[in-house]
């Protein structure tokens, strides 16, 4: 009995960290999980075609398909992968999925900072400065910060890719009730890998998580 456990236990971790994209067909091991996103079905219309619902947390039940975060696997997709995935017609519209995959994007990025901030995660203004000298997870600056705001003690993690662009200072401002917000600081690592991750799967399908 112990020895089936651990068979269908090790099976069950193969089928989570191995996919097939819906584009290419090609398949999305462990590695590449991060540069992928996950759909499912939304309503199907009078005609009985249905439109994909980004899932960017997983945690949508039903039947999910995944594809690479790339605007020719995306294309692919919506041109019949979706619907052999699914078994049945779907009429998603390439760039729509695109513009929702953004839109997620930005709402993920949006839910974790909030929570960082309800737990405490988070530095602004000079003590985000501060902190990113060391080795801090990440920074998040606003796209209208302008380059001197990356000089100085943030040019390290520019460096290293510790830096996300997101929303504008005065929308930054607003998510978290201060007047203008041009440098945050996230403290739990975790946090900061959902945080860069979602940045990077909109950036990878030529757009960029923020809004107006």
């Amino acid at each position: 009995m112990e020895v089936e456990t651990m068979r269908d236990e090790k099976l069950a971790g193969r089928r989570e960290t191995s996919r097939t994209c819906a584009g290419c067909r090609a398949r999305i091991n462990a590695a590449e999980m991060e540069s992928s996103f996950r759909v499912v079905l939304g309503l199907a219309d009078p005609e009985g075609r249905h439109e994909v619902v980004v899932d960017l947390a997983g945690g949508s039940f039903g039947r999910g398909a995944h594809v690479h975060a790339t605007s020719a696997c995306v294309a692919k997709a919506c041109a019949g992968g979706f619907s052999h995935a699914f078994r049945r017609p779907v009429g998603s519209k390439s760039g729509v999925v695109v513009e929702a995959l953004v839109a997620a994007a930005d709402r993920r990025i949006e839910g974790l900072l909030l929570g960082a901030r309800r737990a405490g995660w988070l530095a602004f203004g000079e003590d985000a400065k501060r902190a990113a000298e060391g080795d801090l997870p990440l920074v998040v600056v606003a796209k209208d910060a302008g380059q001197s705001a990356l000089g100085g003690s943030l040019r390290q993690a520019v460096a290293d890719g510790r830096i996300v662009a997101f929303r504008t200072k005065a929308e930054l401002g607003r998510l978290f009730s201060r007047e203008v917000v041009a440098i945050v600081a996230v403290r739990h690592g975790a946090g900061a890998r959902e945080i860069r991750s979602a940045s990077r799967l909109a950036e990878s399908v030529g757009g960029s998580a923020t809004s107006s």
